[in-house]
């Protein structure tokens, strides 16, 4: 890989984990441009933002010449289906039109002229099928595991990249991460920040916060930090026992939800109340108007329109209600590859709720 300065393109820019790639390599040094079809909601100087819908082929088609130097491709995007996010997860156009834009975007690298050295892919643990309660999931999960029976769009774009890798000579790298914590506004797939969100309502009606999962039930599963993501793929672009590999990545312990809820609850300031199964997803629906009132009366920077959140309730109802569940991944490839960065998960779930008040996404307690 080249030593000189990269020029790194992030797809996905607007979403938490692109941006938090693009404040990664930005630090770093390297000349970054971010791609999304919205603009990001905080912009870093010296970063270029392209706006591009990468559902349009045309469009990308006519954006290849500005994408030319680009050494590195960080592909952190996604297009979700609103309503049912799970129910889309299964769904064959779903993973069709994920795939097609991953396509698109790599087709500007095609061309005679591309400098493209290096692409990194963030999927996540369904790639074991996870999303899956029928489907048997080992302790831990693998990088060496076979595919699952089901059609998903990060094995439509991993076998797009690897025959055009083998053909042009890139270098690759696939993380599978587990769920995420952080981003802010514009997080439109952030459990976390829903729970929080969630929390905050419930302090705001005099109500304890009860524990909405799946019982009592101790599933142990793992959390990412999205910045200590952002370190392993800035890791991933320049370490030669990255290339042309798959890795797990985690924070590297381990949690049970009905354990961090109290922790949650605290520094929310809210009681913690005995479970009771709800959906997050519902009650913030149904808590819209509040939530505006919430929003104007602490002047928070956050949308008074609830729907900021995009799909981020069903993403928590989905983690919550899968506790019963023990998903666990081994990280000892990437460890042995080099990467052996870690974060305690109470400290990050406290630290992002204590940025996200100080940031004014949150009421203050």
């Amino acid at each position: 890989m080249s030593n000189s300065r990269p020029t790194v393109l992030i797809a996905g820019a607007s979403g938490f984990v692109g941006g938090a790639a693009v404040e990664r390599f930005a630090a770093d040094g390297a000349a970054v441009i971010g791609l999304s079809r919205r603009a990001p909601a905080t912009r870093i100087t010296g970063v270029v933002h392209l706006p591009l819908d990468l559902r349009d082929a045309s469009a990308c088609r006519a954006m290849a010449p500005a994408l030319a130097p680009v050494t590195h491709l960080v592909y952190a995007a996604v297009n979700e289906t609103p309503g049912d996010l799970v129910a889309s997860w299964k769904d064959p156009e779903h993973a069709a039109r994920n795939g097609a834009m991953f396509v698109n975007l790599l087709g500007m690298f095609e061309r005679s002229g591309s400098a493209l050295e290096h692409v990194t892919l963030v999927h996540g643990t369904k790639a074991y099928a996870t999303h899956r309660p029928e489907v048997h999931a080992p302790v831990p999960l693998r990088e060496s595991l076979p595919r699952p029976d089901n059609d998903d769009f990060y094995f439509r774009q991993e076998d797009a990249l690897f025959a055009r890798a083998k053909r042009r000579g890139w270098h690759w790298t696939i993380f599978r991460a587990p769920m995420i914590a952080g981003g802010g506004a514009g997080s439109n797939l952030n459990a976390l920040l829903a729970i929080a969100v969630f929390a905050a309502l419930r302090r705001d009606e005099g109500l304890g916060l009860p524990f909405p999962g799946a019982g009592p039930s101790l599933g142990v599963m793992e959390m990412v930090d999205v910045e200590l993501l952002a370190r392993a793929i800035a890791w991933s672009g320049r370490a030669e026992t990255a290339a042309d590999q798959i890795f797990n990545v985690a924070n590297g312990d381990v949690f049970a939800w009905p354990d961090l809820w109290p922790l949650i609850a605290e520094e929310m300031g809210v009681a913690a109340d005995a479970p009771q199964p709800m959906s997050v997803r519902s009650y913030l629906d149904d808590a819209a108007d509040r939530w505006r009132l919430l929003a104007r009366r602490h002047r928070l920077k956050a949308s008074e329109d609830i729907g900021f959140l995009g799909e981020s309730g069903s993403l928590a109802d989905f983690a919550l209600g899968n506790c019963a569940r023990t998903i666990l991944t081994s990280t000892i490839k990437l460890r042995q590859a080099g990467f052996d960065d870690c974060i305690d998960t109470a400290a990050s779930v406290v630290g992002w709720i204590r940025r996200w008040r100080a940031e004014g996404l949150l009421p203050p307690r």
